[in-house]
């Protein structure tokens, strides 16, 4: 059974995340991309390879945005979490569906994504503690764009 990891705790969703659109959509759905105009949905899930320029401004207004990784070795969807946070400014819930990998959550959490399924519990833990293995990073990121040797450390 699918678990949602929100920063770093396992948390209940609230959200319905819908393949497609029924004749009756509530707030809290997440619905594909290209069907998001004809409802009042205040999430959007959006293929990894989207090109987010041609959505970018209207995802950023969005609650949540989640992207799918359809493997673990597609990482495109890493350059749209960031490009999300950067360019547009999306200060929603980024979050990752798909073939999420715990190893890899660390490094999407440095791309802007705060929230993972993954596809039990046991893979949910995993990832939390995965997370919290690294403390600092010496390059910059979308969650800490100053690199570690412009940042001040006390001692």
């Amino acid at each position: 059974m699918p678990v949602l990891v929100k920063d770093q705790q396992i948390v209940a969703d609230p959200w319905q995340l819908l393949e497609s659109i029924p004749d009756y959509v509530p707030d809290n759905a997440i619905v594909p991309i290209n069907q998001l105009s004809n409802t009042n949905a205040n999430g959007a899930w959006v293929e990894g390879d989207l090109e987010v320029d041609d959505f970018g401004e209207e995802l950023a207004k969005l609650d949540l945005v989640a992207v799918h990784f359809p493997m673990f070795a597609d990482g495109r969807g890493l350059s749209l979490g960031s490009l999300l946070r950067s360019r547009y400014g999306f200060e929603g819930e980024l979050r990752a569906i798909g073939e999420v990998q715990p190893d890899l959550t660390p490094f999407m959490h440095r791309c802007g994504f705060d929230a993972f399924v993954l596809e039990n519990e046991l893979a949910a833990k995993t990832a939390i503690q995965c997370m919290a293995s690294m403390s600092d990073f010496y390059q910059g990121s979308v969650i800490q764009p100053e690199p570690a040797y412009r940042r001040k450390h006390s001692h």
